[in-house]
């Protein structure tokens, strides 16, 4: 006890020494485990759950069409306590706003949360962070303003995004849709069509797209999620199926006389609410920038092409209107009309929503888009 009294200012000096320096490691650690285990997507994730709750107990606030939306806002989840105030990581001192979209697609409720934490983060979709990011060109590879829509072109845009395990090259951002074309080939045969064709007296097929085989192994595929007799084959994975959005399909014919890049033939006749489909004969050329690609004939459309990367050969949903049972293909470059009952493998286009979010990448091979 005579120890304790002679020595109690050091004692008390070194408790209190040792209670500061407790506090300040359990701030610095606890304050990197923070910076550690929660990023904007968590953030964002909580917006996402707390607005599902906040809609399922408010069902007049979710839209039952496809051309109705509504906004749930981060306040309004705040106020109603299915969400505390969310802060910049980097300094809680700044406050986050921001909402989550409600959108009908494809029969669901979608849910989309936009996040924006003061200069420190802010939620980008793919077709934004795109066009912010890639800018626009009038020369050499990249992102063109191209009639109204975004569309890439050259021989090495840097437009690849990969979904799941598959990759893809996107084409051009139009509308409420980004419109891609798979990288690789389908290794199943298909044809275009293949019935009695009166004119010919043969079974050559009818170009008739709304009716053709074509159309219907495509929307087997989704309804089927297969080309083959197999259960346990799926073409598309799961998270494949839940980016796809119906989009309508440019099926116009066109003469042989006719040698427009121009997609106006093409878009005269449309197929409303596809999943999916192939390229218009006009994408492919399009898509080059050799000034010498002045028709759908010309083989420098070839040039300067990514589609040149993708093959040599692409079947088109373009029927001619010089005939009743011949199609379009591309045959290294050049449009040229082939019987609609030969068999072919095809390159599938599909769209996603334009406001899906962007997750990662730069669009190059190496790093291809990607989103969540």
């Amino acid at each position: 006890m005579e120890f304790i009294r002679e020595n109690i200012a050091k004692i008390l000096i070194f408790i209190g020494v040792l209670i500061i320096s407790i506090i300040i490691f359990t701030l610095i650690f606890g304050r990197n485990n923070v910076g550690k285990s929660l990023t904007y997507s968590n953030m964002e994730n909580n917006l996402l759950k707390a607005a599902t709750k906040y809609a399922n107990n408010n069902k007049k606030l979710l839209p039952t069409t496809e051309e109705e939306t509504n906004k749930i806002n981060l306040d309004t989840l705040v106020d109603s306590r299915y969400i505390k105030e969310l802060h910049a990581i980097e300094d809680e001192n700044v406050k986050c706003t921001g909402y989550v979209e409600l959108l009908y697609k494809n029969k669901n409720n979608i849910y989309i949360p936009y996040l924006k934490c003061g200069k420190y983060y802010e939620t980008k979709t793919i077709a934004d962070y795109i066009i912010n990011n890639q800018q626009v060109v009038t020369s050499g590879d990249g992102l063109y303003n191209y009639n109204g829509k975004y569309v890439f072109r050259g021989e090495n845009p840097n437009n690849y995004l990969g979904i799941g395990n598959r990759l893809y090259r996107i084409i051009e951002i139009s509308g409420d849709k980004v419109r891609l074309i798979s990288n690789k080939r389908l290794n199943e045969y298909l044809v275009w069509d293949d019935r009695y064709n009166t004119e010919k007296d043969d079974t050559t097929g009818i170009n008739d797209y709304s009716k053709s085989r074509l159309k219907d192994s495509l929307n087997s595929m989704i309804e089927n999620n297969s080309l083959v007799e197999d259960d346990d084959y799926n073409y598309f994975s799961s998270q494949e199926i839940d980016k796809m959005v119906n989009h309508d399909i440019c099926i116009g014919k066109r003469s042989t006389s006719n040698g427009s890049i121009d997609s106006s033939n093409e878009c005269q006749s449309i197929d409303k609410d596809q999943k999916l489909s192939l390229i218009t004969v006009s994408d492919y050329a399009r898509a080059s920038i050799d000034p010498n690609c002045r028709t759908i004939f010309d083989k420098s459309c070839m040039n300067y092409n990514y589609f040149s990367q993708i093959g040599s050969v692409f079947r088109t949903v373009t029927a001619t209107s010089d005939n009743s049972y011949q199609v379009f293909y591309i045959n290294d470059g050049v449009a040229e009309l082939t019987r609609a009952s030969s068999t072919f493998n095809a390159n599938i286009v599909i769209y996603i929503d334009k406001l899906s979010l962007y997750n990662s990448g730069d669009g190059s091979f190496e790093k291809p888009y990607t989103i969540r």
